[in-house]
């Protein structure tokens, strides 16, 4: 199975077997997006990290949303494609 996780360690004896759901993630415009963050703006800004900033946002669904914007100046790396 290509994609799936695999551990580089054998688990600890007796260690608990977590099984990790999927997150279903609906493609969105960048207008959608704009819109559901007020265009980015401060009153949706709940945080910001190395790579950008984080935004709050209620999807067309009623589902609330967080918003990674990321900062074009920096080039992602593993870490944040882990994210």
């Amino acid at each position: 199975n290509e994609g799936a996780y695999r551990p580089t360690e054998a688990a600890p004896k007796g260690a608990q077997t977590v099984k990790v759901q999927p997150i279903l993630v609906p493609a969105l415009s960048v207008d959608e997006l704009k819109e559901i963050t007020d265009n980015f703006g401060a009153k949706s800004l709940i945080g910001e990290g190395s790579y950008g900033r984080v935004y709050f946002g209620v999807l067309k669904s009623g589902q609330a949303a967080a918003i990674k914007k990321l900062d074009a100046s920096k080039q992602p790396d593993q870490e944040f494609l882990a994210q």
